[in-house]
Parts: structure tokens; C-alpha cells; sequence
């Protein structure tokens, strides 16, 4: 489920930048870029929640 959602907010961010790229007004560019960062930020937290979720090595020593 958690991939779904990353592969959800990293495509709606790279939409998102894509759509500022060519917009034709300065306000539509910077709502555009807003919505990026917010989707870019939604995935940088899902992919931490992901490796936190990881089981860890415990290195033994003798």
C-alpha cells in the first residue's frame, strides 16, 4: 500500500513540476511549484517511513 502511495505522490510531483514549467501565468507557475513541494515532501516522508520500518542487523561481537 505504502508504494502505491509513493508512486502516487512522486508522479503528482513531477505533473505538478512539469505543469509550472509551462504554465502561462507567474501565479499558475507558483501554485504549480507549491503543490510539487508538497507532493515531493509527502514522498520524502513515505520513503523514510519505509526504511525505518526495516528490520536491524544486529552485529554480534565475541
Amino acid at each position: 500500500m505504502d508504494n502505491d502511495n509513493l508512486e502516487y505522490y512522486e508522479r503528482r510531483a513531477r505533473q505538478e513540476t512539469e505543469a509550472a514549467e509551462s504554465s502561462s501565468s507567474a501565479e499558475a507557475a507558483s501554485a504549480h511549484r507549491l503543490l510539487a513541494i508538497e507532493y515531493k515532501a509527502q514522498a520524502r516522508e513515505l520513503r523514510g517511513h519505509q526504511k525505518s520500518e526495516r528490520p536491524k542487523l544486529k552485529i554480534r561481537s565475541s
